[in-house]
């Protein structure tokens, strides 16, 4: 097991066990002592648990895979809002990349009158919503489907997205921090994300105002990766003006 997944998997021992032990997890993951309090200094830096004498416990506001399914079904309305205004950056002839995401799955609907279109997306939601358009053709990622879901993600994926170049991708986070970037849960997922962000001369990040001051375990990008952020009215006024004046360009939407 790489160092990575093991973390990952020990963020999943304390979600489900809520505490545990530096000896029940040396156990767990037959690794030396030394080793263990190393991954949880660095979880712990990374603000995802907290460590006690003798071991960790779980960080409940850590956004897990579950709440991530759970969210997709959640800020519908804020998320049409967002698709809206992102649609406005979707130019006929280009190429674009539409991550998973129920936004992305939105910004299929608002896209689908654009002539010579050419979407990439890993989203068997937004692949769904535009399949049936004449004037847009579809290239679905391949990879390993992540159950629920309706994604793919892993090297499969990843090493297709490597040989693209594209005019645009659009990626929504789980989580979002000001200082430190997107996040999201899953490692594949972060992985098949930053090589979207990579295969694109400019990147939207379609961010719900939920999302910021959340915690996830796995970064995909910086702010400075991306050309803007579209978020919905219901940003906190400190969280809008700390976004500005760390340079990142922003675009606020919602009913008018």
């Amino acid at each position: 097991m790489f160092a990575e997944e093991r973390k990952e998997e020990i963020i999943s021992f304390l979600r489900e066990h809520k505490r545990a032990n530096i000896h029940e997890l040396i156990d767990t993951f037959q690794v030396s002592g030394a080793t263990i309090r190393a991954d949880l200094r660095e979880l712990e830096g990374l603000g995802l648990i907290k460590r006690t004498h003798g071991g960790a416990i779980y960080r409940e506001d850590m956004l897990s895979d579950q709440d991530g399914i759970a969210s997709r079904d959640f800020y519908g309305q804020e998320k049409e809002w967002i698709a809206h205004a992102a649609a406005r950056f979707v130019n006929p002839g280009e190429t674009i990349i539409l991550d998973g995401s129920t936004t992305n799955m939105y910004l299929a609907r608002q896209i689908k009158e654009v002539e010579n279109l050419t979407v990439i997306t890993n989203d068997i939601m937004v692949a769904g919503e535009i399949y049936q358009c004449q004037n847009i053709k579809i290239i679905f990622c391949g990879g390993i489907m992540r159950p629920m879901y309706g994604c793919t993600a892993g090297a499969e994926a990843i090493t297709f997205i490597q040989r693209l170049s594209v005019d645009k991708a659009f990626i929504s986070p789980n989580a979002l921090s000001i200082s430190r970037g997107a996040f999201t849960p899953s490692l594949d997922t972060a992985d098949t994300k930053k090589a979207f962000i990579q295969a694109a001369d400019k990147s939207y990040l379609l961010c719900t105002s939920n999302k910021i001051g959340k915690k996830a375990m796995c970064q995909f990008g910086r702010l400075e990766d991306f050309e803007c952020m579209i978020t919905d009215n219901h940003i906190k006024d400190r969280d809008r003006d700390a976004i500005e004046q760390a340079g990142m360009p922003i675009y606020i939407c919602g009913e008018s």
